[in-house]
């Protein structure tokens, strides 16, 4: 069986873009779902998410590019969230509860009016493997890259920033700079990732590795690593049960992503109570 899927991965090329696809989100979502985790800021991912699916409706509506128009919709809306918290008397909660319907619910208008092809909505929301084509591929790359280089140029301030905004300012940290560059790669990344993932399964990349990893690491950099790590291995393993089971690979990395999070924990706890004995 695990000879076969290797053999159908090398012979289909729709099924090595998915794979290379699921290990490029796992990656990319691993590297930031450890500050979203730490900034407490997981609802501002969850909501970028689903504010692509309002650019995803206007862009097929205006014939403009639909990836593009949902990665400007979640970088507007993670920006103008983080914006009016910052600078107003207004939860974060109670700004996502506003913003986020609302793109939906144009969302939803903007499609009714499409006329033609449109996307499977349903492969949106979940994901689908057979809507990742190699330029997906290219794009994962590039945004992996981008990021790599983004934390490496950045990562004593983003070290301060994740946890400790306060003292971030007090050593000099350009706050609002790392702050928005933050946001606006995790929506470039809900984005890039919406096609294996889906929009309302790819919260789940952002914060489930990160609260695994958090178990186990002791630094932010090994807490990155060890969140990539998990992610991979959950997508590797969910491609290879959703082969087999004929699944969509999505809720499957979902759930593996979950099993191992619950495993850490059991893990933890066992052996904390027997160091406590």
């Amino acid at each position: 069986m695990i000879a076969q899927f290797i053999g159908d991965v090398v012979s289909y090329e729709f099924l090595r873009n998915a794979m290379i696809a699921a290990i490029l989100v796992s990656t990319l979502t691993g590297i930031f779902s450890s500050v979203v985790v730490l900034r407490k800021i997981e609802f501002i991912g969850d909501g970028a998410a689903h504010a692509t699916f309002g650019g995803i409706a206007f862009g097929l509506l205006l014939g403009a590019n639909y990836i593009v128009m949902a990665a400007l919709t979640a970088v507007v809306f993670a920006v103008v969230v983080s914006y009016f918290t910052r600078r107003n008397r207004l939860s974060e909660s109670s700004v996502i509860g506003m913003l986020l319907p609302l793109s939906m619910s144009l969302g939803v208008i903007a499609l009714s009016f499409v006329r033609g092809y449109t996307p499977d909505v349903m492969g949106l929301f979940f994901g689908n493997i057979l809507l990742v084509t190699a330029a997906d591929v290219w794009l994962l790359a590039g945004a992996n890259l981008g990021t790599v280089i983004f934390f490496s140029l950045f990562f004593r301030e983003i070290l301060y920033y994740a946890y400790d905004e306060k003292m971030a300012r007090h050593y000099g940290v350009p706050v609002a700079f790392v702050h928005y560059g933050t946001l606006i790669g995790i929506s470039l990344s809900v984005v890039s990732s919406v096609k294996i993932a889906g929009i309302i399964l790819v919260t789940a990349f952002l914060i489930i590795p990160a609260v695994s990893a958090r178990l186990l690491a002791r630094s932010l950099r090994s807490m990155i690593s060890i969140s990539v790590a998990l992610g991979v291995v959950a997508s590797v393993l969910g491609m290879f049960f959703s082969y087999i089971l004929n699944m969509p690979p999505g809720p499957v990395i979902v759930v593996l992503l979950f099993i191992q999070f619950l495993s850490i924990l059991s893990v933890k706890k066992l052996f904390g109570s027997k160091e406590s004995d």
